[in-house]
């Protein structure tokens, strides 16, 4: 059995959890005016489209009315293929994406991709766009 179904209610509860602890750490980061980017919780990328997507958590950059950063919150099981839907949605879409991240909250592990430099193997928790280490939150 997998350790999501072993889980069952419980890989909701610490899913919907850790999307709290992200969103009221990076909201402190912007009260303190320390990123121009808004943390918001399964938020559209392309609100008013019915193709758009809807990532666990966006940082929007609201001047520019794009969304710069990503982040994935996933069981073991599920952390590839959100990485793999992660790295297409920065890849092959136009909505000027630089960086995504997946943080598997069973292994404490992260997974990241930018668009300037593709996956990350050393750091995988240090955002470039945001010059923090999201790593700190949870």
């Amino acid at each position: 059995m997998t350790a999501e179904l072993e889980m069952g209610h419980l890989a909701t509860l610490t899913h919907q959890r850790t999307i709290k602890r992200f969103i009221i750490g990076l909201d402190k980061l912007y009260e303190q005016g320390k990123t121009q980017l808004e943390a918001l919780p399964e938020t559209d990328i392309d609100p008013g489209n019915p193709e758009s997507k809807c990532p666990d958590i966006i940082l929007r950059d609201n001047a520019a009315v794009a969304v710069k950063l990503v982040i994935e919150i996933a069981t073991h099981l599920g952390a590839r293929t959100d990485f793999k839907k992660l790295r297409q949605l920065i890849d092959e879409t136009e909505y000027g994406i630089e960086e995504g991240f997946v943080y598997d909250f069973e292994q404490k592990s992260w997974m990241k991709y930018s668009k300037k430099d593709g996956v990350a193997g050393d750091n995988p928790s240090w955002s470039e766009v945001l010059q923090f280490d999201l790593g700190s939150l949870v």
